[in-house]
């Protein structure tokens, strides 16, 4: 029934807490990110530079570079998904803060 009102719904909703195993293989994908993102921009890069562009070494070494900016940008974004969902864990183990002394 749907009789219930917002004031309860607002108490029942607590934060959607992650089974431990999945924290930890989001985390180690990191590596699968990095291997995909230089090799991909690597074998773009040796592509535009046999067809498109012929600038012997550079253009081979700019698509590394890309290659190697959107890796460094996976490590950061997983570091502070990792990050978070710890703070989230202890502060979801953690007392509540009210004392209750006379």
């Amino acid at each position: 029934m749907a009789w219930h009102t917002r004031a309860m719904d607002e108490e029942d909703e607590k934060p959607i807490q992650r089974a431990a195993w999945f924290r930890y293989a989001d985390a180690s994908s990191i590596g699968i990110e990095i291997a995909a993102a230089i090799s991909i921009c690597a074998f773009a890069g040796r592509y535009l530079e046999r067809n498109v562009t012929h600038w012997s070494p550079w253009t081979t070494l700019i698509a590394i570079a890309i290659g190697l900016g959107a890796a460094g940008r996976a490590i950061a974004r997983t570091a502070r998904n990792y990050k978070r969902q710890l703070a989230e864990q202890a502060a979801a183990e953690s007392p509540e803060s009210t004392s209750h002394d006379p």
